[in-house]
């Protein structure tokens, strides 16, 4: 039988795994960023919490990829953004807890954003969390709102951004080089979305016809729903 060479170079390969609230996407690419292997796993309720859901997927010989070639991007809304000059390790999972909750079986990390002077903490499934840290020790573990604050979104753009995921969207605010806002809206139709993202240009008393807003999605962006909202603000972009 002839050899397998995507498998027999997996460890020159990356990985992306992004885990959502109710699926995981992973994708394989090669030293050029060409994507080998992509699949995403639709995940039941309640499962995110058993490990061997994981162990299941992610044995497979393809993924056994070197851990320093890993990146983890966690996508949901258990965040909060902590001023550096009040961020405390040992008493962040009890902020964290007054917000959300006590969350047993979950796993509190934090992630450094210098640039902006704060620190990302965020909340996840501990066996999860456990899995992945075992399978991939030198994997980069990210929250998506770390990502988009490091990669996406600079101190200079002065602008409302509208990161559109499912069922939510996170609305952060930059404006006199400050992140003025960072927060996250269940919505179910595009309607609630508009709603949401009128809403935080009223509380914060933004010009609709100066402060641009940047849609922003892993996805395509609704023509509908970018006409709708430009019925309203002046400037709507999709970044």
């Amino acid at each position: 039988m002839p050899e397998n060479q995507f498998i027999s170079n997996s460890l020159e390969n990356n990985l992306l795994i992004s885990i959502r609230s109710d699926s995981i996407l992973y994708s394989v690419t090669d030293e050029n960023e060409q994507v080998l292997l992509r699949q995403e796993i639709n995940m039941l309720p309640g499962k995110m919490a058993d490990a061997t859901v994981y162990g299941h997927f992610f044995n497979q010989p393809e993924l056994n990829i070197l851990s320093e070639n890993v990146l983890i991007l966690i996508e949901n809304s258990h965040f909060q953004l902590i001023p550096d000059e009040l961020f405390r390790e040992e008493n962040m999972r009890e902020l964290f807890e007054l917000e959300f909750g006590k969350m047993e079986n979950s796993k509190i990390k934090y992630i450094l954003l210098p640039k902006w002077g704060a620190h990302l903490v965020f909340g996840a499934p501990a066996a999860m969390i456990d899995f992945f840290e075992a399978k991939y020790p030198d994997a980069v573990i990210e929250h998506h709102i770390s990502g988009l604050l490091k990669k996406k979104i600079n101190k200079s753009d002065e602008a409302v951004f509208a990161y559109l995921r499912k069922d939510t969207v996170d609305v952060l605010v930059v404006k006199d080089n400050l992140l003025q806002l960072v927060n996250s809206f269940d919505v179910k139709t595009t309607e609630d979305c508009c709603y949401f993202v009128l809403n935080v240009y009223e509380q914060l008393q933004l010009n609709t016809e100066s402060m641009t807003l940047v849609l922003m999605s892993e996805n395509s962006v609704n023509e509908e729903f970018i006409d709708l909202l430009k019925k309203y603000i002046v400037t709507v972009k999709v970044k």
